[in-house]
């Protein structure tokens, strides 16, 4: 949001939502969650949390209270400004029905090119991988509130279907 009237970044409106939905009230508090996330590109960015919060702050979407803490730490909030920004990130269909950066998706046709059973060899280790990942997001979303939980299920039914594609490929690599 390098314009203060323009869209929030994805990173942004996740700030937003984790302040104001998931009650994450510190700025440790969300880099904690950024770096918690069984998500590579979101754990990745916790480092860019406190400059994003520090500029979100300055546009006045977030209120930062020291007085309460008596410590340097400051209680973040919502300013009513910051809701309506939220709010406005929330609805963005056209984002929110965005592909978006996947990592599965970008290799995806590259895998053709390996040759067979190095191909062969590499599905098989994603797929075994993904199953390991299936078993920790599930122990995972028990620890987790509803907000989270709504991720992860959907985190869960991405993983399950790229079980299916790689399922299929080794299935048909014996044809190629």
């Amino acid at each position: 949001m390098h314009d203060p009237d323009g869209p929030l970044t994805e990173l942004e409106g996740a700030i937003l939502s984790e302040i104001h939905h998931r009650g994450a009230d510190t700025a440790f508090k969300v880099r904690r969650a950024f770096q918690n996330s069984p998500s590579h590109e979101w754990s990745g960015s916790a480092g860019a949390v406190y400059p994003a919060i520090r500029r979100l702050t300055g546009h006045g979407l977030i209120a930062a209270d020291t007085s309460s803490t008596g410590r340097r730490t400051s209680i973040l909030t919502l300013t009513e400004k910051g809701s309506v920004k939220l709010n406005e990130w929330i609805s963005d269909v056209d984002r929110a029905a965005s592909l978006g950066l996947d990592p599965f998706r970008l290799r995806s046709g590259l895998w053709d090119h390996l040759p067979p059973q190095q191909r062969l060899l590499g599905l098989k280790a994603l797929f075994t991988k993904i199953e390991r990942q299936l078993e920790e997001l599930a122990a995972y979303k028990a620890t987790l509130d509803t907000v989270e939980q709504r991720r992860i299920d959907l985190s869960i039914d991405l993983q399950r279907l790229r079980l299916a594609w790689i399922d299929d490929e080794m299935a048909h690599s014996i044809d190629r």
